[in-house]
């Protein structure tokens, strides 16, 4: 039976075999299987195509003890906290004394290029929730850029860095450029991304570093003038510990979750202290809440009482199918 592929198909296929990296073949194998009909004919290639993806994705993300002496993949890493946001940019941008500054944790920082070889990565604190932020070597590095492509992919938000004494601009350009070469979608403030391929849009903060340099100031300007627009500007300086406390408000409301606070029926709402939060994603009900409290509890969950936004009135009694806001407090009763 015929496949019938349409002429996009054709000239994905052409970039799938004309592709010298990974990412580049697994971009372009994406793409075919997009665009592919879906039809009888198209079966059996569907199929050949997502093995083929299925190895070249494990090739960038396998997660099993590798290297000598059994060491573990540095680029394959457990998400912890709230989400993850990570730093990308090119060589010498600050990246590595940014997350230092910002967390707490030890990266290679050097004045020369390519310092930072590994991912490293740290917990930034806003407010009482921790957002994992995670430095990475220059994007631009081609011995680095297949491991680095799975991490990418397996992120939450992107950070991109730049030197706002050396023409941010056009260093926001190279690095967008290469990120949608390997097929990422940056999406702007209250922009959504593809459903079916949730992999692909990453929420974006620019950050302006060196802001403490003397040409810092105009060139923060011109990055606001060119991409404020767009997307979240933050001007900051890794050096002086500015900007810390906006990049962590924004990488909060770029994650697009809430902070959701369990109270015990026992408990006096006046002796309540509001802690250790659950982080839900925006539009999560009190059934979600209640299931990551414990799977039985969401299932036995007859109803909530509420205190907080999202409800009318204090001590609101509300259904599993009630949508949270951030910061409410919900007494779960089964």
């Amino acid at each position: 039976m015929p496949t019938n592929v349409p002429p996009q198909y054709r000239k994905a296929e052409e970039r799938f075999r004309e592709a010298v990296t990974v990412q580049e073949k697994i971009v372009a194998l994406q793409e075919m299987l997009t665009i592919m009909p879906k039809h009888k004919g198209t079966e059996h290639l569907k199929a050949q195509h997502k093995t083929r993806l299925s190895k070249l994705m494990s090739e960038l993300e396998d997660t099993s003890v590798g290297g000598k002496g059994g060491r573990n993949e540095p680029f394959s890493m457990p998400k912890e906290g709230g989400g993850r946001a990570t730093l990308v940019g090119l060589t010498n941008s600050g990246k590595s004394l940014l997350l230092s500054r910002a967390t707490g944790a030890k990266s290679q920082v050097g004045a020369y290029a390519l310092s930072t070889q590994e991912p490293v990565r740290g917990m930034l604190p806003f407010k009482d929730v921790l957002i994992q932020l995670v430095d990475t070597p220059p994007i631009s590095n081609p011995a680095t850029q297949g491991r680095l492509y799975g991490l990418l992919r397996n992120t939450d938000v992107f950070v991109i860095v730049v030197d706002l004494s050396m023409d941010p601009v056009a260093q926001v350009q190279e690095v967008v450029t290469h990120l949608e070469k390997w097929g990422f979608s940056l999406l702007g403030r209250g922009e959504a991304g593809d459903e079916e391929e949730e992999w692909r849009g990453k929420p974006t903060v620019v950050v302006g570093n060196k802001a403490d340099l003397p040409e810092g100031l105009d060139g923060y300007e011109e990055l606001e003038s060119e991409l404020g627009g767009t997307y979240p500007v933050i001007m900051a300086s890794a050096e002086e510990g500015v900007g810390l406390d906006e990049l962590a408000a924004e990488l909060f409301s770029a994650l697009g979750v809430i902070r959701v606070y369990t109270k015990s029926p026992r408990e006096k709402l006046e002796e309540f202290v509001r802690e250790d939060p659950f982080v839900l994603p925006i539009g999560s009900t009190v059934a979600l809440a209640a299931e990551r409290v414990h799977k039985d509890l969401g299932r036995r969950l007859k109803y909530a009482v509420l205190w907080g936004q999202s409800g009318k009135f204090k001590a609101q009694r509300v259904g599993p199918r009630h949508e949270l806001a951030d910061e409410d407090i919900v007494e779960l009763h089964s």
